[in-house]
């Protein structure tokens, strides 16, 4: 090959001293930017960059992180009481403190008892309508309006894991106009309606196939979940308006007779009934049955256990009111209100009182058992004044305070505690 001439040697070596040169320079360039960039994300040029607030002092003011919404599951408290024994207890949910409140949603009716969770839907009876709300986002689903006051529970039936599992799935509602009626819980729509011919205050006790309530004229009935007709009805000589629970193999209620009755629920026979021990007095709310006994209060102020089997009384205790309260049994214990104002936790085995709180105010409704807190609403003297508190179930410390409350206390599942208030609803979690 020929040697190029010099002058054309020297261009080559001009043109590759400019190209390394604008190379180094694009590098540099580039340098600076990424070094900028840097420093710009770090806080470096920023003027109040020496003055800002220590960490410890912005975590001070900062909000606290909302907890996370649940996750749609299969845990459910389908109804009054929990389990079909009325319980009314959930140890199994975190209630750790402090409390995050994720919604609250206002159903702009009178709430007089507790709702119910299932199927991702929180279902509550007003008074006037059915209403499922996404247990979620606190989001009205549907409200039915049912055509009277709904003074009971709602039951929701087919659940996984529940006594009716298999069972077609449906929100039963009774009302004070004397009805019994099935909806659709997805749709609100009106599948099935029974008519008793008598106000039902009843919260619905459904056990596979059989939907049971009391009526204010003193019947027990059996609906079939599946035909919708009237299996068979007893009458049993006064009001019956607490939730009926089940007892072994038997289905166990307290009437204004001052009569405890249990029945053989496949056909409606009296299996005993025993009257008050205590006196004069009627049984107005639920009975819980746990561990062979049934407990039970009377508006004569006492608080009674019965032996399951036979209805023989294993022992009585007395408080200094009213008492209207259903049970809440957990850990050995029976927790109950009273018109006294106290709130009493009793020896399971022996009725003796563990601790008793005075709330300052009238108990109507009944307590919860959720985590290792006892939670309970109080009657204030005005509609407004209602508290709802949370209480350690060992010593009756309390431990929280909510402007809510007056008839109803909270019910749960793992991961969210639904507290109902004069008409208003609100979803709770631990704040961590």
């Amino acid at each position: 090959m020929a040697t190029p001439p010099p002058h054309r040697r020297t261009n080559r070596k001009a043109q590759i001293r400019r190209r390394r040169i604008a190379a180094l320079a694009a590098a540099v360039a580039i340098a600076l930017l990424v070094i900028s960039a840097v420093g710009v994300f770090a806080g470096w040029f920023k003027s109040t960059s020496r003055t800002t607030a220590p960490a410890t002092t912005q975590a001070q003011v900062t909000s606290p992180k909302p907890a996370p919404v649940p996750a749609v599951s299969t845990a459910s408290w389908p109804i009054f009481g929990n389990t079909p024994e009325n319980t009314r207890a959930a140890t199994n949910v975190d209630a750790t403190l402090p409390l995050h409140t994720l919604w609250t949603t206002n159903t702009r009716k009178l709430i007089e008892l507790p709702p119910v969770i299932g199927g991702g839907r929180v279902i509550v009876g007003n008074y006037g309508y059915g209403v499922a709300i996404d247990q979620q986002t606190g989001k009205i689903l549907w409200r039915h309006a049912v055509g009277a006051n709904i003074a009971a529970s709602p039951a929701l039936t087919g659940l996984p894991g529940t006594a009716t599992a298999g069972q077609p799935q449906r929100a039963i509602f009774a009302t004070m106009a004397g009805h019994v009626l099935a909806l659709d819980p997805a749709t609100g729509a009106s599948v099935w309606t029974v008519a008793l011919g008598s106000s039902v205050e009843t919260s619905p006790l459904v056990l596979g196939d059989g939907v049971f309530v009391g009526t204010r004229a003193g019947q027990v009935v059996r609906i079939s979940l599946t035909t919708h007709r009237i299996v068979w009805q007893d009458q049993t000589g006064g009001s019956v308006k607490g939730a009926i629970s089940r007892d072994g193999n038997d289905i166990v209620f307290g009437n204004y007779a001052g009569a405890v009755t249990a029945l053989n629920p496949a056909t409606g026979a009296v299996v005993w009934r025993v009257y008050s021990p205590t006196g004069s007095g009627t049984f107005y709310g639920a009975a819980a049955v746990a561990a062979g006994r049934i407990y039970i209060g009377n508006t004569n102020g006492s608080v009674i256990a019965l032996n399951a089997a036979t209805g023989r009384t294993i022992w009585t205790q007395q408080t200094g009111g009213y008492v209207y309260s259903s049970p809440a049994v957990a850990d050995g214990l029976v927790f109950i209100g009273s018109y006294d104002h106290d709130l009493y936790a009793m020896s399971a085995t022996s009725g003796r009182i563990v601790w008793r709180q005075d709330l300052g105010a009238p108990i109507s409704g009944s307590p919860s058992v959720i985590g290792g807190l006892v939670w309970i609403a109080t009657l204030g003297a005005t509609a407004a004044s209602g508290h709802t508190y949370a209480m350690n179930v060992r010593s009756g410390a309390i431990a929280l305070t909510r402007a809510a409350g007056r008839y109803a206390a909270p019910v749960a599942i793992p991961g969210l505690i639904i507290d109902p208030g004069l008409d208003s609803v609100a979803a709770l979690a631990p704040a961590n």
